[in-house]
């Protein structure tokens, strides 16, 4: 019988050049949302308009990424670490990904974590709850530590989610780095904060000048929305208010220096360009041919 490719968990890995370091992306797959159910702060007929122009409708199918960076700096270095398995069937499939590239989990040195949302921290565990990457250092922001863990605010908004956290994080408890501003956490890496999503949404930029990337976490799970409509939120915002702000002031950063840009939920393999569009902006996705590193 012909093979069934689409029982295959997607295992796609593109490699990046930023600065000296090679930026991964990796798939852990993807979710699908109803648009009404989850775009806020702008009129739902407005958005699916949007959509309709870029051929996408009303189930809003939403890529989960999470990236890899190596150096000869560093040993290899995760930017967040996906939902994890047994949790839905399209999603999860991070370590097929570090198994096609041949990364080892136990290789890894380092994960840095934009936030503490499922989809994000979920893949750091296995199903009984032990550590996947057995050597790994966990990074993440006091205030994103402090909201999910310690100050009780995650359990009252979402306790399921800070229940999440909790468990994740658990068997990693020795070796957790809270960082509380920003500063260089690995050889030319350097974190951003970006305040709203969740209190310690933190970005993560690779290199300097026009071959830096910054890894801008969740500032967009609707690509095509939220930059022609940057006030359009989603309902997992914690701070909604604060969240459009500073989705505007990365927007107007990324244009202005011509960083390249990638994120937790750009379209794979998701990295562009911001330019401004009149009062919005446009994403154009960057040349990959011209920017691929290849890596062994």
């Amino acid at each position: 019988m012909p093979e069934d490719v689409t029982a295959k968990p997607p295992t796609s890995a593109i490699h990046w050049r930023a600065g000296d370091a090679s930026l991964t992306m990796l798939s852990d797959g993807y979710f699908e949302m109803p648009l009404e159910n989850f775009v806020t702060n702008v009129q739902f007929q407005d958005a699916l308009a949007i959509q309709h122009q870029e051929w996408r409708g009303a189930q809003e199918r939403i890529d989960v990424n999470a990236y890899l960076v190596r150096s000869k700096k560093h040993a290899p270095i995760l930017i967040d670490a996906g939902l994890g398995g047994g949790v839905m069937p399209s999603l999860g499939h991070l370590h097929a990904g570090l198994q096609v590239i041949n990364v080892p989990p136990e290789s890894i040195e380092t994960i840095l974590l934009t936030h503490l949302h499922g989809d994000h921290c979920g893949g750091l565990i296995d199903s009984a709850g032990l550590a996947l990457f057995p050597n790994a250092e966990i990074v993440v922001y006091a205030s994103e530590y402090n909201y999910w863990l310690e100050d009780g605010q995650g359990n009252l908004v979402d306790p399921d989610g800070a229940q999440l956290a909790r468990r994740t994080l658990e068997p990693y408890a020795d070796r957790i780095r809270i960082i509380h501003q920003e500063t260089e956490v690995a050889p030319a890496i350097f974190s951003v904060p970006l305040p709203g999503h969740t209190p310690g949404h933190t970005g993560y930029k690779l290199g300097s000048g026009k071959d830096s990337i910054l890894v801008w976490g969740d500032i967009v799970h609707l690509p095509h929305i939220q930059t022609a409509l940057p006030q359009a939120g989603v309902i997992t915002d914690a701070d909604p208010a604060l969240a459009v702000k500073t989705r505007h002031e990365i927007l107007d950063r990324a244009a202005a220096e011509e960083l390249l840009v990638t994120g937790m939920h750009t379209e794979f393999p998701g990295v562009f360009r911001v330019k401004r569009h009149g009062k919005a902006y446009r994403l154009t996705p960057a040349h990959w041919m011209q920017n691929q590193q290849f890596v062994g």
